[in-house]
Order: C-alpha cells, then sequence, then structure tokens
C-alpha cells in the first residue's frame, strides 16, 4: 500500500511539474521563445544582441523595400545592438545545417557599410548602443548595418517635410522595448510621419544594382490615419499620421523587440488656440468660369504641399477676363478678396483687395494665392502672383535622378514648350521610368515635388498635399506628353 501511494504521489508531482513548465511556456508572445532545435532561417545571435539564444524573434524576415521586384531576396531585422558586445548570422539550411557567418569583404561603404558574410569570420560589432536594421542581401551573401535613428518629421512638425527633427532613444530590457520620444514639441494640425537617415530610402548593393529600404514609419494602413493618445500600428512606408489640434504634445514610437511591430502615439498636453487658421482651401470665380453665383463652376485650386495656405492653378484667360478668390464657394461666407484695383495685369505679384484681379493678355496663367500669418498670428494676409508657367519633366523619364540630397537639385530635368497656338504644352520623354512632371512656382522654399502632377488615362491628376501618386505611370523614351489645362486633359504618344 505505501509502494502504491508512493507512486501516485511521485505521479503527482511529475504531473505539477509538467503544468507548470507548460505554463511558463505560454507566458509572454510566443515570439520571445529560445528555439533548441532552429528551424530554416536566419538568425542574429552574439551578446551584442539582446537574444540570450536563438529565439523566433530573433530571426530576418522580408525586408520593407520601396518598389523592389517581386522575387528579391533580402531579409532583415530591427533590433537593439550592444557595443560592448557582438554578434553573427546564423543560417540554417532545409536539412537542418548551420553555419555562422561574420565579416569578410567590405564591399560599399557608403551610405551604410556593407559586407560580404564569411563562413567563420569576424563577428560584426557597433560603435554605439542603439537601434540598427540588419539587412541581408542573400541572393549575394552579403550584410548591411544601418543605424536607425528615428525623428519626426512632416509639416505638423518643427522642420516640416524638410528634415527629422530629433527623438531621444532608450532601450526598456525587462519590456524587451525600444522607445524614441520627444516632449513639448509644438505640433500643428496637419501630417507626420517618423523617418531616419536623412531621405527617404538606404539603397544598398543588391546583383549589380540597388535595392531601396523603407526608413520611414506610418500609419499601417492605406490611408491617413489620426494619431492618438493609444498606441496606433505603424508599418514602413505606411501612410502619414494627421495630427487632430495644435498644440504641445509628447510624440512617442515604441518598438516590440518580442514581435518586431513599430507603434506610435501623440499626447497632447497644451493645445494652442491662439493662432489665426489658414485657409484649407480656395476657389476662384470669374469670367473664365461664367461669374456663377453659386459658384458651381468655380475650380477648386490646388494646395502646394508642405506650405499651408498656398494654392496654384494653371488657368487659360482671355485679356479683360477678371476673378475674385474665397476659402469657401460663396459669395456672402469665408473670406472673398481680389486686389486692390482693376487695372489690367500681367506677371507680378499683387496684395489682395477689393477688386477684380483683371489681366492684360490672353493666354495661359500660373495663379498662385498665398495667405500668411501675420507677425502676432492674429489675422492673415493675402496675395495673389501672376506669373508665366513652366512646366518640367523630372527624374527617370527625364534621363535620370542625381544622388540623393537636399532638394536633388541636380536631377535630369526637360521642359514643356507651348505650342503654337498657344493652347498645349509638350515635352519628350528622355527616359524610361516613371511620370512625374511639376509647374516651378518660382517661390523660394517650394521643392519642386511640392506642385507635382501627372497623367493617368488622359486626366491630368494633381499630387496637392498627398503622397506620391500611385499607382506610378511609367513612359518610355521619345514618348511625346501633351498638356491641355483648359480642359485638364493630355496625351502620352
Amino acid at each position: 500500500m505505501e509502494s502504491n501511494m508512493k507512486k501516485v504521489f511521485q505521479y503527482m508531482t511529475t504531473l505539477l511539474l509538467l503544468l507548470v513548465v507548460g505554463t511558463s511556456c505560454e507566458e509572454g508572445n510566443d515570439n520571445w521563445r529560445i528555439i533548441t532545435d532552429a528551424q530554416p532561417g536566419a538568425y542574429i545571435t552574439g551578446d551584442a544582441t539582446i537574444y540570450s539564444a536563438t529565439a523566433t524573434s530573433s530571426q530576418l524576415v522580408a525586408a520593407p523595400l520601396d518598389g523592389a521586384p517581386e522575387g528579391t531576396n533580402v531579409i532583415g531585422i530591427y533590433t537593439w545592438l550592444k557595443s560592448n558586445g557582438s554578434f553573427t548570422i546564423l543560417n540554417v539550411d532545409e536539412e537542418g545545417n548551420e553555419i555562422n557567418y561574420g565579416k569578410g569583404d567590405v564591399v560599399a561603404s557608403t551610405p551604410a557599410e556593407t559586407v560580404a558574410l564569411a563562413a567563420g569570420g569576424t563577428p560584426f560589432t557597433v560603435a554605439e548602443d542603439g537601434l540598427y536594421y540588419v539587412a541581408m542581401n542573400k541572393a549575394d551573401n552579403q550584410l548591411t548595418i544601418i543605424p536607425a535613428t528615428f525623428g519626426i518629421i512632416g509639416d505638423a512638425t518643427p522642420l516640416q517635410w524638410n528634415g527629422e527633427t530629433a527623438m531621444q532613444a532608450s532601450y526598456n530590457e525587462t519590456q524587451a522595448t525600444v522607445e524614441y520620444t520627444i516632449s513639448d514639441v509644438t505640433l500643428d494640425k496637419k501630417e507626420m510621419k517618423f523617418r531616419y537617415s536623412g531621405d527617404w530610402g538606404l539603397e544598398f548593393p543588391y546583383q549589380g544594382g540597388k535595392v531601396k529600404l523603407h526608413t520611414n514609419m506610418g500609419y499601417n494602413g492605406d490611408n491617413a490615419s489620426a494619431i492618438s493618445e493609444a498606441f496606433s500600428e505603424c508599418k514602413g512606408g505606411g501612410a502619414n499620421f494627421q495630427v487632430g489640434k495644435a498644440g504641445v504634445y509628447t510624440v512617442t514610437l515604441k518598438l516590440d523587440l518580442r514581435t518586431g511591430q513599430f507603434s506610435a502615439k501623440a499626447v497632447c498636453t497644451a493645445e494652442d488656440t491662439s493662432s489665426a487658421t489658414l485657409p484649407e482651401k480656395m476657389f476662384v470665380n470669374g469670367d473664365a468660369w461664367e461669374w456663377k453665383q453659386d459658384w458651381s463652376t468655380a475650380p477648386e485650386m490646388i494646395p502646394v504641399h508642405s506650405h499651408d495656405g498656398m494654392f496654384w492653378g494653371i488657368y487659360y484667360l482671355q485679356a479683360g477676363d477678371g476673378m475674385k478668390f474665397n476659402n469657401e464657394k460663396s459669395w456672402s461666407t469665408g473670406e472673398n478678396f481680389g486686389v486692390e484695383n482693376e487695372d489690367p495685369k500681367g506677371y507680378g505679384e499683387y496684395p489682395a483687395g477689393g477688386s477684380n484681379l483683371k489681366v492684360a493678355d490672353t493666354g495661359y496663367y500660373l495663379v498662385i494665392v498665398s495667405c500668411t500669418l501675420s507677425a502676432d498670428k492674429k489675422s492673415i494676409n493675402r496675395k495673389v502672383i501672376l506669373a508665366e508657367p513652366k512646366l518640367f519633366l523630372r527624374g527617370a523619364c527625364a534621363g535620370g535622378w542625381a544622388d540623393a540630397g537636399a532638394g536633388r537639385p541636380d536631377d535630369s530635368e526637360v521642359a514643356f514648350t507651348l505650342s503654337s497656338d498657344g493652347i498645349a504644352y509638350e515635352a519628350v520623354a528622355a527616359g524610361d521610368g516613371y511620370l512625374r512632371i511639376y509647374v516651378s512656382t518660382g517661390i523660394q522654399g517650394v521643392d519642386w515635388w511640392q506642385s507635382e502632377f501627372l497623367l493617368r488615362d488622359g486626366k491630368i491628376e494633381y499630387r496637392g498635399k498627398g503622397g506620391d501618386q500611385e499607382p506610378r505611370v511609367q513612359i518610355e523614351t521619345g514618348k511625346t506628353v501633351t498638356l491641355d489645362f483648359r480642359t485638364n486633359t493630355g496625351t502620352i504618344q
């Protein structure tokens, strides 16, 4: 009897131990589990990493590439690396064979170092603790290690779309998270994203050419979404976040190292209610549109990207045609304005007033309305600019992109010319690639892409304040692009 009781006790003890072990395995995220027999794939290992052993969360996965062809074989991982340790890449093939790769010959040194992977080679190190993207080019067996120092960017942020406002990084070992935070930052009621590297992508070698990694994080959805006090999921190259109200904020971008998932939030600590509000829309009415009382034929002007209160349009006008502007389609509400007098006007800049703006000559005009805040931000200053439309193809369709740089001033361009009858603009593509067209505003600080548009299915489509116009339109060398702004139509032949 004593022997049987002893066996029962042993069985119960064993069962209890199994339950404890099973329960402990279920706690936390599955991605954090140590893998005794690693599954096929590539893993980052070593004391420079946060992983005590090979784990699902240390596995390199498909890289967030920008515009790479299907089948591009690049994998990677965002992870925290320590400067007082080293790491290698463990590759496990389908048969379970394991190879530890270290550093081989340097393939490229800019914009980030790319090296050939060498079996048994010297382990990798980093100069500073921080977040990195480790990209493995499996096609060429190469590794690129990219510092990921995030900041905020967008027209809601202090530097607008011209650069990143720095955030502070912190690593929480207990929670296995990395957080980038900025406090007491003033944001406008506009849009923002998170970005590193100083550009919208980072290129590294691949199969004799290059691939581009998304270096920005946006909303994990198809359209812009409000950023709130609760964390929202992000993805590389995602949609812009919308800031719901102007004010002072604490903004956080968080990476869960167990899952590889980024998320973001913004907490408003003080709302700004002191400033006048710039118009978000602008309409033009006049002789060219029959002066309709209900403004039903009045076209909406195109907002200039990243420049609140600035709008443009290209219109064909007869000599003596008059026009007025309003942020609403109405004569009784909104802010109706023209210029100071009705003297016929040529190209130039004119302060706002109560008279119709009349043009001196027949032809196309680039009309720009600029609304800015007064020095005390209590009122709005308005002016109208008339200019000759100067249109250009840019980038690949014009012969190629230059090396990345501020504003990319050396990108190839092809100028449009006006037909002899003064009706259509024409340009011949000088390269194969995506169609990009813009009108030069002639205003300092306005970059080419901020007044960009394209031609799709015979219709002119304007970028306005949106992102890249997807899907892109391809064009071949030698094709002629024709634009008629009277009807907002065109051809590619």
